[in-house]
């Protein structure tokens, strides 16, 4: 038989589990190198974003001012030019606002006067007057420094151009009012195909006279709106409507 072995069983060693390794803590959202660039990111183009936007409030604010400087370096160069103007104008004649003046009425009914072969109801003296005062107002817009006045006032080619011709048209207007009542004043002394000539001479220089005043007076007061001024003066109440030759 064999004999069983008294000495201690030998035991088995169990079998360790497997070692688990440290599991890192999760980094916060926030912490979270992607998440704080794309939020630098972000942060920059608001500031960029603010900056600009500051810049051009600032830039449009200096635009602003600068305009509205201007514009009343213009409003102070018109001023100048248009109480001269008006201020003449309404010594030989009646403002209209926008429309035209009436200047030389009397002028215009004399030389109808002539044509019809009817005495003019205005005396020779009369038209003589008449034809001083429309050459000193001739003199006074031809003296006036317009170009001095207007130069370096914010003004563009276009307006600058538009005024310098109307007072040259201005002008001219009021000087061929001015022949016009002289010769209507010699054709009231002649007799025949002479009267008859200076007549057609003068009704000629009214109708260019009246011409060249519309012209002119259009020019200056279409500068005077674009710049927030109007001529003096009012259309409504006064008949006729027409330069140079409406009322009597």
């Amino acid at each position: 038989m064999a004999i069983k072995s008294k000495g201690k069983t030998k035991q088995r060693s169990v079998a360790r589990g497997p070692r688990h390794e440290p599991v890192p803590v999760p980094v916060p959202f926030f912490r979270r190198k992607w998440v704080q660039l794309v939020s630098m990111f972000i942060v920059g183009v608001l500031a960029l974003s603010a900056v600009l936007w500051a810049w051009h409030g600032f830039q449009g604010y200096r635009a602003d001012d600068r305009a509205a400087q201007e514009l009343s370096s213009r409003q102070k160069a018109l001023g100048q030019w248009k109480a001269v103007l008006e201020a003449q104008v309404t010594a030989v004649g009646q403002l209209q606002g926008n429309v035209p003046p009436i200047v030389a009425s009397d002028v215009s009914s004399a030389v109808d006067d002539l044509a019809k072969g009817t005495p003019p109801r205005a005396s020779a003296a009369s038209l003589t007057s008449s034809a001083d005062e429309l050459g000193n107002v001739a003199k006074a817009i031809e003296q006036f420094d317009l170009a001095g006045t207007i130069s370096g006032q914010g003004f563009d080619a276009t307006g600058s151009t538009a005024l310098t011709s109307s007072k040259t048209e201005l002008e001219q207007a009021f000087t061929l009012y001015e022949q016009a009542a002289r010769l209507a004043v010699l054709a009231m002394a002649a007799d025949g195909k002479t009267a008859s000539d200076l007549t057609a001479s003068a009704k000629s220089l009214l109708d260019s006279a009246n011409q060249l005043l519309e012209a002119g007076w259009i020019k200056y007061s279409s500068t005077l709106g674009e710049n927030g001024l109007a001529p003096g003066g009012t259309a409504s109440g006064l008949g006729g409507g027409q330069p140079g030759g409406a009322g009597g």
